[in-house]
């Protein structure tokens, strides 16, 4: 009985693994169970049994005797047994290859459920910041572009960026588009060539200084930024630098990147910063 539960985990495991889920798992085990209960009739040995029946009739009382043969194994059974474990595999294998959540499944298209948002019907590019008109984005120090900042690896080539260098001295960016758009999308980060033990706060706002988003980054570990901006007429990106390497009291020259900073409306098709180098 051990045996029989060792080789049904066993299965089971290997669906879960490999199949993606539980699901899978429980099917793998319930198949194994049925093969293990086929091979087990296939060795019992055939047995003999006796079947009683009584008449009643007008001239006398008889008993009849019958005998039968069970047979429960034979060659049946074990080809039966060798095809359900063939279909364990196969349809593990089918999960594991072809079916999301399998270990080996590699899309070759977007995946179905996968988030329409980034790919929408009739889906328009999005607005970076460093296509604006510079009457709609002013800095405190002036606004740079960026051309190949690289944050862990991803080249954000339609970046801009503020120099900071004073600890605690906030640099902003105003943007004043004329348009009103639905989200904001940048990763936030120091490029791969600065100083490790810098850190950089990262705040987006909106009308009346309203945060909106807040990153704490340092090199290697960037920030995400994904926000909803439809309320929002006047956007303010506030980078202050916190830490360097310098200790806390004075800092440095470094660069906080918005990388690939974009502006979508509600249809708009995301870009941000892609892991191999493009404009």
């Amino acid at each position: 009985m051990l045996l029989i539960l060792v080789a049904c985990a066993a299965a089971g495991a290997a669906g879960r693994i490999f199949g993606g889920d539980w699901v899978w798992g429980g099917f793998a085990a319930v198949l194994m169970l049925t093969t293990v209960i086929v091979l087990r009739g296939a060795w019992q040995p055939a047995g003999r049994g006796t079947v009683n029946a009584q008449a009643a009739t007008r001239d006398a009382y008889m008993t009849h005797n019958r005998s039968f043969t069970l047979n429960a194994g034979g060659l049946s059974a074990v080809v039966g047994a060798t095809l359900i474990m063939a279909v364990n595999g196969l349809l593990v294998a089918h999960v594991s290859t072809d079916v999301p959540g399998g270990r080996y499944y590699r899309p070759t298209g977007p995946e179905p459920g996968a988030d329409r948002r980034s790919a929408p019907p009739n889906a328009v590019t999005p607005v970076f910041l460093r296509d604006l008109p510079r009457e709609q984005i002013r800095g405190t120090s002036g606004v740079s572009v960026e051309a190949g900042a690289r944050i862990t690896g991803r080249q954000c080539s339609r970046s801009i960026y503020q120099p900071v260098s004073a600890i605690g001295l906030a640099r902003i960016i105003t943007l004043t588009p004329t348009t009103r758009y639905q989200r904001f999308m940048a990763l936030a980060g120091m490029p791969d060539d600065e100083d490790l033990k810098a850190s950089v706060e990262f705040v987006l706002l909106g009308d009346d200084q309203r945060v909106i988003g807040r990153r704490t980054v340092s090199p290697g570990k960037p920030a995400e930024f994904d926000q909803d901006i439809s309320a929002y007429a006047t956007l303010y990106l506030r980078a202050t630098l916190l830490t360097s390497k310098n200790g806390t009291e004075y800092g440095g020259d470094y660069r906080a990147v918005w990388g690939d900073a974009q502006l979508l409306p509600a249809n708009g098709q995301p870009s941000v910063c892609p892991t191999s180098a493009g404009n």
